[in-house]
């Protein structure tokens, strides 16, 4: 979220950028993938979902970003994606999967391909994904539990719900609703949540809940704290 911040404040006043809050009505958003924020339009179109720094901006509005992809950079931008979208970490970790983010679009976006002009090459990349998903989930493994165990501590802050409180039960709950976005993507058979996932995450917060909890006061501190970044939504 500072990083959101950071880059709005980077941003405002540059011409040709605009800003818009995601609020209530959001399925509009969920239609055009809008997996992360910031999400990053042109034209139209989703480019970038986060991580996205202020230049990737402003290259993009000045026509900068066309350059040839690597395929490796390719898979590293889309895993350092699925890292800063709860919504397809979840998923991902619900499957210990990469194939709930292997759609097209999805990979056109967390690859970069789209933003460097090389759609192209979108199913080589996503081949790529699929053939390295055990290689990327093992290396991967502690910090993407991390990252899901911070997610849900930040929505415990908001629910005003205390980290003592949380049972494996609920991390269960809380990961099958977050990965399926309710009913909306919920598939046929129902998918079980793991208990290597469950076990895991619930074994974070015990250990690290109440210091990621510090984290997310300290964050949203000064997140309401910066006026010019709250103004967005009025």
């Amino acid at each position: 979220m500072q990083v959101l911040l950071r880059s709005v404040q980077a941003l405002k006043g540059e011409a040709g950028v605009s800003f818009e809050m995601a609020t209530t009505p959001y399925f509009p958003y969920l239609r055009q993938y809008v997996l992360s924020v910031p999400a990053v339009f042109k034209d139209g179109a989703l480019v970038l979902l986060d991580p996205v720094e202020p230049g990737d901006v402003l290259a993009l509005r000045d026509g900068r970003t066309e350059k040839e992809l690597d395929v490796d950079e390719a898979v590293e931008n889309a895993v350092r994606a699925v890292m800063a979208s709860q919504a397809m970490l979840s998923a991902v970790m619900l499957y210990k999967s990469l194939r709930p983010v292997l759609d097209p679009e999805i990979v056109a976006v967390i690859s970069r391909a789209r933003f460097h002009k090389q759609e192209q090459k979108v199913e080589q990349i996503a081949k790529a994904l699929a053939e390295r998903e055990a290689e990327i989930l093992e290396e991967h493994w502690e910090h993407l539990v991390k990252l899901l165990a911070f997610g849900l501590v930040r929505e415990m802050y908001w629910l005003g719900i205390d980290v003592e409180e949380v049972e494996k039960s609920h991390v269960k709950m809380w990961l099958l609703a977050k990965a399926t976005v309710g009913r909306l993507g919920l598939p046929h058979p129902v998918p079980k949540v793991p208990e290597e996932v469950a076990d895991a995450v619930y074994a974070v917060l015990k250990e690290s809940g109440r210091r990621y909890l510090d984290k997310v006061i300290e964050e949203q501190q000064i997140i309401q704290s910066d006026a010019e970044f709250i103004s967005l939504a009025k």
